[in-house]
């Protein structure tokens, strides 16, 4: 040891001339910046790593794609589900649990086996698991699954009328699918299964958000289970979805009459100034109408001479709030008579010469 600590002592205390060719100087030459490049490269080093370490485990289910030739069914694997781990960056760890995220799968392809195989053992690669960019699997367990096989066969299964969801309130929603049953090819022994249990297949939601009108649109067709090995023809169906609302009557009996101002001046009144309506729509929108907020309007008539002293007839024009929708709105009488307001007491009351005589001594 007395040796060693003599070695470095000599090869530090040579002389400066040498310096360039002693280690020890060397690696102790601008210690400050090599400590501050230090310091710099270890944040970069755990900053980087921060950002990358971020792990989570889920446990997903198994699934297979397997080539259709042969008479070979899957009927599914032991286990049925697998933890896999992913590493990535926190947003994309937190990508994993946000809703209506694509969650990662893990899908086996594979060739049917030969004829007579009841099981065989299959690995589970990396490859094999589908996620979101910025993901990478570090483990899977276990490693390999087991997948058991049965004679295959084809039967045609019906299809349920799809699940809705985000109805409007004042609709009752019918909903007709076609075609009605779909061939479906897989395990002989779980096809006999299915068909005992009456059981029918599911389709996606069908979202009726913003929705108000008659549509059409296409629905993809679930397979029975989720061990996979379905073959599915077709895999979609088309869905007909008819808005059924509900129409009430309502009666308004005392609705006032209101005269707009004429085009030739001539000023008029009603000579009924109460009238009724009826009006007819979907229930939600009928009761809610504020009979506060129901007026008729009527006015006079295009190409009245002007001046006019006559009685004219109008077709009434009926205001309703614009938040409730109607289909027919009777008034009771269709027409209105309007007539003209009498203006002789007017006239006698400023006669045009006093009225000049005013204007003069304005002037004057």
């Amino acid at each position: 040891m007395r040796k060693y600590i003599r070695a470095f002592v000599t090869l530090w205390k040579r002389p400066a001339d040498e310096a360039p060719t002693n280690p020890i100087r060397i690696f102790f030459r601008d210690w400050p910046w090599k400590l501050v490049a230090l310091g710099v490269a270890c944040i970069v080093f755990y900053g980087v790593r921060r950002s990358v370490s971020y792990t989570q485990t889920l446990t997903l289910t198994v699934e297979a794609e397997m080539s259709e030739d042969g008479g070979q069914a899957l009927t599914g694997f032991e286990p049925s589900v697998v933890a896999v781990t992913f590493r990535g960056s926190e947003d994309a760890i937190r990508q994993l649990s946000l809703p209506g995220a694509e969650p990662p799968r893990i899908r086996l392809r594979f060739q049917q086996p030969p004829a007579g195989t009841t099981q065989m053992t299959l690995p589970i690669a990396r490859r094999d698991v589908t996620c979101s960019s910025g993901l990478r699997v570090t483990s899977i367990s276990p490693g390999d699954v087991k997948a058991f096989f049965d004679s295959s066969d084809t039967r045609a299964l019906p299809v349920a009328t799809p699940l809705i969801t985000n109805a409007p309130s004042d609709a009752t929603i019918h909903v007709t699918i076609e075609p009605r049953t779909v061939e479906v090819t897989g395990s002989r022994v779980r096809l006999e299964e299915l068909l005992a249990d009456q059981i029918q297949l599911d389709t996606t939601p069908l979202d009726l958000t913003s929705r108000n009108e008659d549509f059409q649109t296409v629905l993809r067709v679930s397979p029975p289970d989720s061990r996979g090995g379905w073959t599915l023809r077709p895999d979609t169906v088309r869905a007909d979805v008819h808005f059924i609302r509900e129409e009430i009557e309502r009666d308004f009996p005392e609705v006032p009459v209101h005269v707009l101002q004429s085009p030739s001046g001539t000023r008029y009144q009603p000579e009924v100034p109460i009238v009724s309506l009826s009006v007819a729509g979907p229930r939600n929108d009928v009761e809610t109408i504020d009979p506060s907020a129901v007026m008729v309007l009527a006015e006079e008539p295009l190409g009245t001479p002007f001046g006019s002293t006559n009685r004219i007839s109008s077709l009434p024009t009926v205001v309703l709030p614009c938040t409730n929708r109607v289909t027919r709105v009777t008034v009771r009488p269709t027409r209105v008579t309007l007539i003209p307001v009498d203006l002789d007491l007017e006239h006698s009351a400023i006669s045009p010469s006093a009225s000049s005589d005013s204007g003069r001594k304005a002037n004057e």
